[in-house]
């Protein structure tokens, strides 16, 4: 015990007196092969769906995709709030307010989780129909559903634990977590699918099976107090409710990205049908990578900013946020220009390959559409740095201004007028001017914050 509190107190202190560039490495690189593992699990379910079952399969699985936002929202609402507070208290030498925040969380999150996916299960087909499932992809919507949702604690849980994990200064273990559970998920997928051909309910079951794994594996962790985290015989409401205000941000990020894929997947289908939603579905799959790269910057900035904030190092807190932002634009613009140049080829491993038989003009069409709604990521990666920042920070009004822009606000405006004029096109452009708009108001924030902020007297 006195060994891990030595090697506790050493990282407290490499965290006061590192280099800013090589610090946010030291994060970013863990979080960005975590949350590529973590993505990979819907990734690879398109991907093995779409090869195996084909394209009516595949936009099943898009239809069924804004419960996955819901889901990481109710995980996000307790455990980037919680994680927050607990780095905060961390920062101020509080090891046990930090642990009963963490205990909160988890004890409240498994209890509702549970009970959620169980009233989710007894309304599946009600939420598959509201989601836009037409009834030729119902009973492909209905079997991926009802597994995911029994296993919903698993879901919620497995990405809460590694939040806390990387706040508790343990990234590497974080990243082995994620990425045992993603090699997992691959596997397990290709034998039900391809070897036991179990169907499209077998694939929510290798994602469950997947995260459960990585769970285990994070669990053991602060089960064995290993770090300044881990449970204690406590629960406290008030911990609780200052978690959840501190994660309204982040959650109402995921909840607005649910809220647009269901707007965006009743748009498309007036328009285009089942043809477009499959189209938007291999763009949401592909998309996934871009996207979680860019999150992964943010999380490389997330816990430097809460620990020193509450260490009150406020020259390091702006080092830390000007950094993010110049290398999240630089890795926008890059990112967007790979997947540019890639598209051909990524569109192909998510669709049959006697489609061109069948639909010549579909991979054309998705790869064009890809590259118009891409345009959006060059400039998300500010957004969600400067979102993510003012979170850590405890500056919830202004990351939830920030978040509520880039995820809905400008793009639903877009996407309500835009297809009267330009049909499905104007659906992809919708994003991408989204989040142009949502730019300048960051911009704005941030130099109100300057100016007459937090970060006036620095």
């Amino acid at each position: 015990m006195a060994q891990s509190a030595q090697k506790s107190q050493k990282s407290k202190e490499e965290l006061k007196t590192l280099g800013i560039p090589k610090l946010f490495f030291s994060y970013f690189i863990p979080a960005l092969i975590a949350m590529l593992a973590l993505s990979s699990y819907s990734t690879i379910d398109g991907i093995f769906v779409g090869k195996k079952l084909g394209e009516n399969a595949l936009a099943a699985i898009g239809i069924a995709w804004p419960i996955f936002p819901v889901l990481i929202a109710f995980e996000l609402l307790f455990s980037v709030g919680g994680a927050t507070m607990a780095s905060y208290f961390l920062g101020r030498n509080k090891a046990l307010h930090a642990r009963v925040v963490f205990s909160s969380v988890f004890y409240f999150a498994l209890v509702t989780s549970v009970i959620g996916g169980i009233v989710l299960y007894i309304f599946s087909d009600s939420i598959a129909l509201m989601l836009g499932s037409s009834e030729q992809l119902l009973p492909f919507v209905r079997e991926y559903t009802e597994v995911i949702y029994l296993g919903v604690f698993i879901i919620v849980l497995h990405p809460m634990l590694d939040i806390f994990a990387i706040n508790d200064k343990q990234p590497v273990l974080a990243m082995v977590a994620m990425v045992v559970g993603a090699v997992s998920n691959i596997v397990l997928n290709y034998i039900f699918l391809f070897i036991l051909e179990l169907g499209i309910a077998s694939s929510a079951l290798a994602t469950l099976l997947g995260h459960g794994i990585g769970m285990c594996i994070l669990l053991q962790h602060f089960l064995r107090k290993r770090g300044d985290l881990f449970l204690v015989r406590s629960f406290n409401i008030y911990a609780l409710l200052n978690a959840t205000k501190n994660g309204i941000p982040q959650s109402s990020s995921e909840v607005s990205v649910s809220v647009m894929m269901l707007i965006f997947n009743h748009t498309i289908s007036d328009i285009a049908g089942d043809r477009g939603l499959a189209i938007y579905s291999v763009i949401m799959y592909v998309g996934i990578i871009p996207f979680t790269i860019l999150l992964s910057m943010a999380q490389g900035v997330q816990p430097i900013a809460s620990f020193h904030y509450g260490a009150k190092l406020m020259g390091r807190v702006i080092g830390i946020f000007k950094f993010g932002l110049l290398f999240s634009l630089a890795g926008g613009i890059v990112l967007y220009g790979l997947f540019y140049i890639c598209s051909p080829y990524l569109v192909s491993w998510f669709l049959p390959d006697d489609i061109v038989m069948r639909d010549i003009n579909l991979l054309k069409d998705t790869q064009d559409s890809m590259r118009l709604y891409f345009l959006g990521y060059a400039l998300l990666g500010v957004n969600i740095v400067s979102a993510i920042f003012f979170q850590s920070i405890q500056r919830t009004l202004s990351s939830f201004m920030i978040t509520f822009s880039y995820t809905l606000v400008f793009a639903l405006l877009f996407v309500v007028s835009l297809p009267s004029f330009y049909g499905f096109i104007g659906v992809m452009l919708a994003y991408p001017l989204g989040i142009l708009c949502a730019t300048f108001v960051t911009g704005g924030i941030v130099f109100y914050e300057r100016k007459k902020g937090i970060l006036n007297n620095i």
